[in-house]
């Protein structure tokens, strides 16, 4: 349970960091080039490097995965980025969250899990609680002509999920994982930087030590949020079809408090309404 608790932690830290970086005027997308490099090499310090053949020997087939992973990790960010401006924070939220039925439905199809009446009440209550946690307090409007870029978020979001698991249960020596992990975000940092030189030849725009300062904080936690589920998917405490929505349903919860706290924001009475139904959810989903 210790992993579990661990992913639950640096996932919600990273939320609050990216919230950090628009108060301390980090470069969003500079901040995160960099956050990659240090995730990346993170894994690779900490743990040994593997042999070349023993890579090829122990993933066989899913050697692609943490490539594919890398291109989606920088590609969904921007495609939050991009649906954050033009449909609001909330939506992109509700995309990335409810994203967890993807790896629920490969875990049932592709695994066998089994899913019982209750847990499925229980997913249900959760991906519920995640929309009305990410509900704008203002009332403002949610413009119908972008759901686009949301569809795209779920997709992907839902997707890395899926891709993470699949990698987890295929490879033959699990101390391969946290070099695959290293692998997949240096990758993300290798089309991030060509993005970020191409924008700074066009735009003149430079990195400043603010934002390379604010990728190193959040590089860190940003290696272990991924590192962490896969060791508990590896514990087989729980089947993966639980493990995901209790672990988004958490990241929700403690992300809300956290905002609340450190940043003042304000929840409207739908917003607390959605945080209950999280628990609740939580619970069913847990012990059912």
């Amino acid at each position: 349970m210790i992993w579990l608790l661990i992913s639950i932690l640096t996932n919600t830290l990273l939320l609050l960091i990216l919230k950090g970086f628009e108060r301390y005027g980090v470069n969003t997308l500079h901040g995160i080039v960099v956050n990659y490099a240090i995730a990346g090499t993170t894994g690779l310090l900490l743990k040994d490097v593997p042999a070349f053949d023993e890579v090829t020997a122990g993933t066989g087939n899913v050697f692609w995965i943490p490539f594919v992973l890398g291109a989606l990790f920088i590609s969904i960010f921007f495609i939050i980025a991009k649906t954050a401006q033009t449909s609001g924070i909330s939506i992109a939220t509700v995309a990335n969250k409810m994203s967890v039925v993807i790896p629920i439905a490969a875990a049932v199809f592709l695994y066998s899990e089994q899913l019982s009446y209750i847990k499925i009440a229980g997913i249900v209550l959760a991906l519920a609680a995640v929309w009305l946690t990410s509900q704008r307090s203002d009332g403002g409007k949610l413009n119908l002509r972008y759901l686009f870029y949301p569809a795209l978020i779920f997709a992907g979001s839902g997707i890395i999920d899926a891709l993470v698991n699949h990698l987890q249960k295929s490879v033959t020596a699990p101390h391969i994982i946290p070099f695959l992990l290293s692998a997949a975000f240096l990758s993300a940092f290798v089309i991030g930087l060509t993005i970020v030189i191409a924008r700074s030849i066009r735009a003149s725009e430079k990195i400043t030590l603010r934002s390379i300062a604010g990728g190193i904080i959040l590089g860190v936690p940003n290696y272990f949020s991924i590192y962490a589920i896969t060791k508990a998917l590896e514990a087989d405490i729980l089947q993966s079809s639980v493990l995901y929505p209790l672990n988004n349903m958490c990241i929700v919860l403690c992300s809300a408090i956290g905002a609340v706290i450190l940043f003042k924001e304000k929840l409207s009475l739908v917003n607390w309404g959605g945080i209950l139904l999280s628990v609740i959810a939580i619970a069913i989903i847990a012990f059912a």
